[in-house]
């Protein structure tokens, strides 16, 4: 199973077998992702051995985040699964990043910064196989965002919106604020792993199907827009 991420400023592409880890490379530069892309597909099959034909499916994170970066992850996943006859599976960018962290029972909220001043998040908690959403994605002031997390004795708060407005969730949240590492981010072997789950248990869907996910309205048309 083949993730891409290309909805943050870090590029990641991984793969995943039998639900093990089997290669990934990921870089920092929203500018380089448009370049880099197609070479870092090219080099974890490199690196695991395999070629576009020994895929079973792809998985892309498809938002939310940039509106050129989610755009680039989807096109080159629908071409792919086009050109290879491949399901293809849509994956939260806000679930890719806050399932590494849902290991001690404790919610986790993602958080990714908007252009507009505001934060994509979303929480959520271990379910079994596949996290469960406590808390739906939705976009909001900062503020208000962390307002709408008073009601968890403990959250883990990760992603660049985390940290960046750090001060105004440990103001209303206090020390019910935990904070992963700075370095954490969407990786394309977890989008992979996620993929996966869903494919298996649900089916993937056809080129096709699969659109970006919005929260506001784009400067572009294609895709399906929901309103935090």
């Amino acid at each position: 199973m083949l993730g891409i991420e290309t909805a943050t400023d870090v590029l990641s592409v991984g793969i995943v077998m039998d639900n093990k880890f089997v290669a990934e490379r990921s870089v920092s530069g929203k500018k380089l992702h448009s370049v880099r892309l197609i070479p870092f597909i090219k080099n974890v099959l490199a690196d695991a051995a395999l070629t576009l034909k020994d895929l079973d499916g792809i998985a892309v994170s498809n938002g939310p985040g940039s509106f050129t970066g989610i755009r680039l992850g989807v096109v080159t996943a629908r071409t792919l699964a086009q050109v290879l006859d491949l399901p293809v599976v849509g994956i939260s960018t806000l679930l890719a990043l806050a399932a590494p962290l849902l290991t001690g029972g404790i919610p986790v909220c993602a958080l990714i910064v908007s252009r507009r001043d505001e934060v994509y998040a979303g929480v959520y908690q271990a379910a079994g196989e596949v996290p469960s959403a406590v808390v739906p994605a939705f976009a909001a002031a900062p503020a208000d965002a962390a307002h709408r997390l008073q009601s968890f004795q403990k959250v883990i708060l990760t992603g660049e919106g985390a940290h960046t407005f750090r001060k105004t969730f440990e103001d209303t949240l206090g020390s019910r604020s935990l904070f992963a590492p700075e370095t954490a981010h969407p990786q394309g072997t977890v989008i992979a792993g996620l993929g996966l789950i869903k494919l298996t248990s649900a089916g993937g869907s056809g080129y096709s199907e699969l659109l970006p996910e919005y929260f506001r309205p784009p400067a572009i048309t294609g895709g399906s827009y929901r309103d935090g």
